[in-house]
């Protein structure tokens, strides 16, 4: 991804009042690349990890003695074995030198490892002739990058000859020894492009998933085509043995991407796997966050990608991701040098910004430090990494350095199976209206709000929400109980105790209470179906 030059990095956080967009909530040890570096469990009372998040530290220039640039993965060692040494990172270059014979992307060959004082050293030059099994189309080294059990290194290879994707191959997974060593390639039918991947290690076990991002359209001059995938592939290996392959399981399918002079492809990139068994999907082309449930066990393929779990709104060409210590969603944007937070129930709470060049964006692979102190990113326009930490306090994306913030309720969208987009709570959870309310007071009271409990304003608050809701549409009428509450196109807006998760609408169209509950769209129109 070739970039010209970039603006002095900065970390300035916004933290989002409820900004972004939602449209579904689905949600051990771990290694991993750009993708899961953690598991933590989810918790909703949990402030935004990127809030205090609010200075850029270079650490070391990525470029090894060849010249490689582009640095795509990142991972943290764990173990020392061999050359690997814990605590510091192995990261993987995708471009060849600028200006050498082969240059381009999809030419990278190597691996640098970086301490987090900056001390560099090399860990593996790749040459394509010597693969124990040849890697269809070369070497040329992505974002997916993992150490397995034994402290073997597993690296993604998407190799192009002139750095177009009409040139990329199918490429494979090249496994590497503690020592940097070749000693395997995987390559199959289920592997096409592998762009990105996470892994989870139990014992000698490891379950490594892979998307990616190619699957052969280009070579055909199909330049945008909804065939991508995603790969769980189970492996066993230990000291002294080599990972063996016992399966692989397509676990999505029909992940769209597009032919891109500037990146190569737009795909599906990075994964993250929740405490849950859901594994996220970072989808480039569309802006999207992809949820797919029982990631660790399914058998069969996840139609699109899985469930939408949030679009648009701050996300811009999402690449690299990460678990953050309190359960969220790391991306990093490759359309703009934005770093965004997401909970598991697909809202979109934070931004930061991590590298202030505007359009095409310079990150890609990202790493939570160990202690959770910050993020190392790569930047891969100026073939660096990088660290987000602590520093200048963040700020509400409503407010200025001279203005308190205002607190704000948050409000998100989501997309149901029967009515489509409805309003939601921070939480996912269904938005109703109340017939009897007029389009125009609170009516529901006492013993109706103990059923039906109303989204309540406190002092000082205002309701706030994604793009895809209007914002003259909210409001606030007063609660005959006291306090106020939320409305949405004049109509106030309640919960409803039956619904005991995100994502279920048992309120929808019934009779309780002395009227008819109906879910309420993005537009404003009380949806009155079944």
């Amino acid at each position: 991804m070739p970039r010209t030059s970039i603006l002095a990095l900065a970390g300035i956080a916004l933290v989002l009042a409820g900004c972004g967009s939602s449209k579904s909530s689905s949600s051990s040890s771990s290694t991993s690349a750009a993708a899961s570096s953690a598991t933590a469990t989810p918790s909703a009372s949990s402030s935004p990890f990127l809030a205090n998040l609010g200075s850029v530290s270079k650490v070391a220039s990525t470029v090894p003695a060849n010249g490689d640039v582009n640095p795509y993965g990142i991972v943290f060692v764990s173990s020392s074995v061999g050359k690997l040494q814990a605590g510091q990172m192995l990261i993987s270059n995708f471009n060849a030198k600028e200006g050498a014979k082969e240059s381009g992307q999809g030419t990278g060959t190597t691996i640098v490892q970086v301490s987090t004082a900056g001390k560099v050293s090399p860990f593996a030059t790749i040459d394509a002739k010597t693969l124990p099994v040849p890697c269809p189309g070369g070497v040329g080294l992505t974002t997916a990058l993992n150490i397995l059990p034994g402290g073997y290194v597993v690296v993604g290879s998407l190799p192009t000859t002139d750095g177009k994707s009409a040139t990329a191959k199918y490429g494979c997974l090249i496994v590497l020894d503690s020592k940097g060593r070749t000693v395997e390639t995987i390559a199959s039918k289920n592997i096409q492009g592998p762009w990105d991947s996470t892994a989870k290690s139990e014992g000698s076990k490891t379950t490594l998933f892979v998307s990616n991002a190619l699957n052969g359209g280009a070579a055909k001059g199909i330049h945008t085509i909804d065939n991508s995938t995603v790969l769980r592939i189970e492996l066993e290996s230990g000291e002294n043995q080599t990972p063996k392959v016992l399966s692989e399981t397509v676990i999505a399918n029909g992940i769209p991407w597009a032919d891109s002079a500037e990146a190569l492809v737009l795909g599906p990139t990075g994964l993250a796997l929740g405490s849950n068994g859901t594994l996220y999907v970072a989808s480039t082309d569309g802006d999207r966050i992809l949820a797919i449930s029982e990631a660790m066990t399914r058998t069969t393929p996840a139609a699109k990608g899985g469930t939408v779990l949030t679009e648009g709104g701050h996300l811009k060409e999402p690449l690299g991701m990460v678990l953050a210590p309190n359960g969220n969603i790391i991306t990093s944007n490759g359309g703009d040098g934005n770093m965004v937070e997401t909970t598991p129930a697909g809202q979109q709470v934070a931004v930061q910004t991590a590298d202030k060049k505007t359009g095409a964006g310079s990150l890609f692979g990202l790493a939570i430090d160990p202690e959770g102190k910050g993020i190392y990113f790569v930047d891969d326009g100026e073939n660096t990494l990088n660290f987000l930490h602590e520093g200048q306090p963040a700020q509400t994306a409503s407010a200025t350095p001279a203005t308190p913030a205002t607190k704000s309720i948050s409000l998100s969208v989501h997309t149901l199976p029967t009515v489509g987009a409805v309003l939601v709570n921070a939480d996912g959870r269904t938005l109703y209206t109340f017939a009897p309310d007029n389009h125009s007071k609170v009516t529901c009271v006492s013993s109706c709000a103990t059923l039906w409990p109303p989204l309540k304003l406190a002092s000082g608050e205002a309701a706030a929400g994604p793009p895809q809701l209007k914002a003259s549409l909210l409001g606030s009428d007063p609660d005959p109980e006291g306090g106020s509450v939320v409305t949405y196109a004049g109509w106030p807006l309640y919960t409803y105790e039956a619904d005991s998760t995100a994502g279920q609408d048992n309120g929808q169209a019934i009779e309780a209470n002395g009227g008819r509950w109906y879910v309420i769209a993005p537009s404003g129109k009380v949806i009155t179906t079944h």
